[in-house]
């Protein structure tokens, strides 16, 4: 018997070392194997070596013996996801071996900050009997497995602006340090939303003979290895759960895909990830709301964009529509106009181009130029170019320019000097938080612009019959009138000849019927009854205020998806 054991431990290292370069580079590739030294070459501590091959054993739901047996060399050899399963990062474990299900995660996953994600397919294999129109139609229905049971919606776009997911056909070393090596071994990979350089690139072999409804002796499927993908894209790393998706070896193809819906496995990780972002989220609005009260505060920049007005203060902001007051409480700025920075300065302005509708944010020394919510390209650019600057000038900063309406830039010794009133004159000298034209009916101003100007600074607002004219029963706060603030005691009305859809008296008696409007809505949101939570919190929950109750959510979801933390 010793013999024996002798005997096989020596056949079995002399298989090892036979075909040590190969394996050791398959370890190290996927991530159970550090880099080998370079002043030893390939060489590795034999028990490093045994330790890895137990380790990759364990994620795959073999026994962990450390031998390379034919089962597992076999699976070695199986064509699988580029990305490893093991850099530093724990390893999914099924519940078949608890001993390691309990490690922590080195490096957090993360996902989307926005719902709506745009994505593009840019290229296409050169030789494949798939046509072009039936490889974006995969695309489709692979992401629609990732859409349906979440908030997440998926748009195509042609361009490359907006794209957060690209996908695109590649073949051998394309510069991303994940070469692909021709039909068999690595189908394709993805990169995490947290990649900084790389995040929402989807690439696949395309030397693989990739194939649709066909069996697997036939090719390697290309919804199924999109979905796993795609997944990557999302955010999720790999699973040793042989049910999962996300399981690093192509099992075959996956089904129909205009039947095809996750597993639970799968469905619990991509749910679980997203409420976990989502109750986060909720908690930096919190921290807004608590730090930020837009009755007794200053304002950095006024606009009016579409035919509304919104309100910013560091990274948040409040929007007036007809309506009244949209919210009482502050949203991220970042929640309309993604592209901006986390870290953003205050802002100097905001505005609306009149010659193009493009939507400005001015901060620091920097201009970023908006077509909707979309980040032009090119931008952030220096404040310069937007704003030269001239020696004829006086001062830069927001004034009103009889053709191109709000402006930023000089304004100029044009000789009317005389026809302006002092307090506007100072007030544009001094330079202002923002300017609203608007006619008296409360419709947007079209032509020549006749109706009244209103002029923001601070916390308080002046109302102009024209550009330039002498303000009577003003300034006012403009929180009071505004933004829907209870008048304090010490506070003497003057002028309240505000415009009609922003008085008072309407915001007040809408406010009600909003609040009811809100719930209906919400009530309806079809979407919301198609969830299937697997985290034991509730939707309605998670709205209500409360750092307390957001804590306690918080908690459960994180002990429930990620049992070590």
């Amino acid at each position: 018997s010793c013999y024996r054991t002798k005997l096989g431990l020596y056949l079995n290292l002399s298989f090892m070392v036979s075909c040590c370069s190969v394996w050791q580079d398959w370890l190290t590739k996927y991530g159970y194997l550090p880099p080998p030294d370079p002043s030893t070459g390939q060489l590795q501590a034999w028990t490093a070596v045994t330790q890895a091959v137990k380790k990759m054993q364990r994620f795959a739901g073999l026994d962990d013996t450390g031998v390379l047996d034919e089962e597992t060399v076999q699976l070695m050899q199986t064509p699988r996801c580029s990305l490893p399963d093991d850099d530093d990062q724990t390893i999914q474990t099924s519940a078949l071996h608890s001993d390691v299900q309990n490690q922590r995660m080195k490096r957090a996953a993360s996902t989307w900050t926005r719902r709506n994600i745009n994505w593009r397919l840019r290229s296409y294999p050169p030789s494949s009997k798939l046509s072009r129109e039936m490889i974006r139609s995969l695309v489709y229905y692979a992401l629609r497995v990732w859409a349906d049971p979440t908030l997440l919606e998926f748009h195509e776009v042609r361009g490359p602006e907006g794209a957060d997911l690209q996908i695109d056909f590649l073949r051998g070393p394309h510069g991303d340090g994940y070469p692909f090596d021709g039909a068999g071994g690595s189908v394709g990979h993805a990169f995490f939303p947290s990649d900084p350089d790389r995040a929402g690139g989807v690439h696949l072999d395309a030397e693989e003979k990739w194939a649709f409804r066909q069996p697997a002796t036939e090719g390697t499927d290309l919804f199924t290895v999109l979905v796993h993908e795609l997944g990557h894209a999302l955010g999720l790393t790999h699973s040793s759960s042989r049910q999962s998706v996300m399981r690093p070896y192509y099992q075959g193809p996956l089904g129909d895909p205009l039947h095809f819906s996750l597993g639970h496995h799968d469905l619990q990780h991509i749910t679980c990830m997203l409420m976990k972002r989502k109750i986060i989220y909720l908690m930096k609005c919190l921290s807004v709301l608590s730090s930020v009260d837009r009755c007794n505060t200053s304002f950095d920049a006024v606009a009016k964009i579409r035919g509304e007005i919104f309100f910013f203060k560091g990274q948040n902001m409040w929007r007036v529509s007809r309506g009244g007051l949209v919210s009482v409480r502050a949203v991220p700025v970042q929640r309309l106009w993604s592209a901006l920075p986390s870290s953003l300065p205050p802002l100097q302005a905001v505005l609306e181009r009149h010659t193009d509708h493009a939507i400005i944010f001015l901060s620091g020394s920097q201009v970023w130029l908006f077509k909707d919510l979309s980040l032009q390209e090119g931008f952030p650019q220096p404040l310069s170019t937007l704003a030269p600057e001239d020696s004829e000038g006086r001062w830069q900063g927001l004034h009103w320019d009889p053709k191109q309406g709000v402006v930023w830039g000089s304004v100029r010794e044009d000789g009317k000097k005389g026809e302006e009133s002092e307090v506007w004159r100072e007030l544009i000298e001094e330079g202002v938080n923002g300017i609203i034209m608007e006619n008296d009916d409360g419709r947007e101003r079209t032509g020549d612009f006749k109706g009244s100007t209103y002029l923001f600074k601070g916390n308080s607002y002046w109302k102009f019959t024209h550009p330039g004219s002498a303000p009577e029963g003003y300034p006012r706060l403009l929180a009071t009138d505004w933004l829907d603030c209870p008048q304090p005691s010490s506070y003497s009305p003057g002028d309240i000849s505000l415009i009609s859809h922003y008085g008072q008296q309407e915001l007040h008696e809408q406010k009600g019927q909003r609040i009811i409007d809100q719930i209906i809505h919400k009530g309806k949101n079809e979407r919301d009854k198609h969830l299937r939570w697997d985290c034991p919190c509730l939707n309605s929950a998670v709205t209500q205020s409360g750092p307390i109750l957001l804590l306690s959510i918080l908690f459960l979801i994180t002990g429930t998806c990620y049992p070590s933390l």
